[in-house]
């Protein structure tokens, strides 16, 4: 029970850290002072930079943070519905982890000459999920899926 909350206490964190930056105003140093060095960094098509930010191992969420000219422009929590709704056969894996960051997993399926990238959340109906992007050896999203866990609400009520 101790370790559950010292990991609901540091996911809090995480969140109290993350909705302390503000667009326009918050910079890159403060962004790396209040979360620390970010997982990953991408920079789109437009120059935007997004820094990613997952919350522990096997975290449910995970923070993008994009700069423009050395400002934050917008922190969201991108494990969602919604975000994974908009990864498609044929996105490529680099846009994958510019849209969600870096899996917290990573498993090989040789027969089918792709890999599963893992990512764990909470659905929109507050369920544990999993989410999974299978990428072939190309670099391309050839399937998804996402798998509710057993552990997630209380359903018998």
């Amino acid at each position: 029970m101790k370790s559950l909350a010292s990991v609901a206490f540091l996911a809090l964190l995480g969140c109290a850290s993350a909705g302390s930056l503000k667009p326009g105003v918050s910079t890159e140093a403060d962004v790396r002072q209040t979360m620390g060095p970010p997982a990953e960094e991408n920079t789109l098509r437009d120059g935007t930079r997004r820094l990613a930010y997952p919350q522990g191992p096997q975290g449910t969420q995970t923070y993008m943070v994009s700069m423009k000219d050395g400002r934050v422009t917008q922190v969201e929590q991108v494990l969602t519905d919604d975000q994974f709704q908009q990864i498609r056969a044929g996105t490529t894996a680099e846009e994958v982890r510019r849209m969600i960051g870096p899996p917290w997993r990573i498993v090989r399926f040789d027969n089918l000459k792709q890999d599963a990238w893992d990512y764990r959340f909470r659905d929109s109906w507050g369920y544990l999920a999993d989410f999974s992007v299978m990428v072939d050896d190309r670099g391309i999203v050839a399937s998804k899926v996402t798998v509710r866990q057993d552990g997630g609400r209380d359903r018998s009520k």
